[in-house]
């Protein structure tokens, strides 16, 4: 009489098989040639694909673990929110913004001031130097505005973060900073040349 244990056939007895047929001993022998598995499943002879072995459980992260990985989610949002203030500008023009501020600096301190760069981009441009320096003034400051919000912001989720804790995070500015950005578009479009200086003191 012939027998099946997991991958095992003989026709002594096995320790821990099960009686089979002759029929059943040949069709497993014919299935270990071909590189099939004998298993007895719920106390029946099978012969099929060796079975896949159940993938081990993730481990827990560590405590050290998860405060990096939200310190670097943390870190991921603030890039993208930082990204999305200049996302709408080419590299070439980000690399006059420096040039750009120091003029726009000048002419407040002195409306007189030459300045030759902004003169020909606003030209070029079509419209007049003074709404040009002022636009550029106005974006300048509103950067300031809403980059020191977003840095404060993420610092204090990292100090959160450190402490133990699972903050929320949302990068979206809050309705005080969008007021406060349109008050200073008023005052920088609106306020007389000579009284604009004093206007952002």
């Amino acid at each position: 009489m012939p027998y099946a244990a997991e991958g095992r056939l003989s026709h002594d007895p096995i320790e821990g098989g099960i009686e089979i047929t002759e029929q059943q001993y040949q069709q497993g022998l014919a299935g270990m040639l071909a590189g099939e598995h004998v298993q007895i499943v719920d106390g029946q002879f099978v012969v099929g694909p060796l079975p896949e072995p159940e993938p081990e459980p993730e481990p827990e992260p560590t405590p050290a673990e998860v405060k990096a990985l939200r310190l670097a989610l943390n870190n991921g949002a603030y890039e993208t929110a930082t990204r999305a203030l200049t996302a709408d500008y080419p590299q070439m023009e980000k690399d006059t913004w420096p040039t750009q501020d120091q003029e726009s600096r000048t002419w407040l301190d002195n409306p007189a001031a030459p300045t030759p760069w902004i003169d020909r981009a606003a030209a070029v441009r079509g419209i007049e130097r003074d709404e040009y320096l002022r636009r550029t003034l106005l974006k300048a400051r509103q950067f300031v505005i809403m980059s020191a919000w977003l840095t404060g912001r993420r610092q204090g989720y990292e100090d959160a973060i450190r402490g133990g804790g699972n903050p929320q995070l949302d990068y979206q500015l809050p309705p005080e900073v969008w007021q406060e950005l349109a008050a200073l578009q008023q005052t920088v479009m609106g306020t007389p040349t000579e009284q604009l200086k004093e206007a952002l003191a």
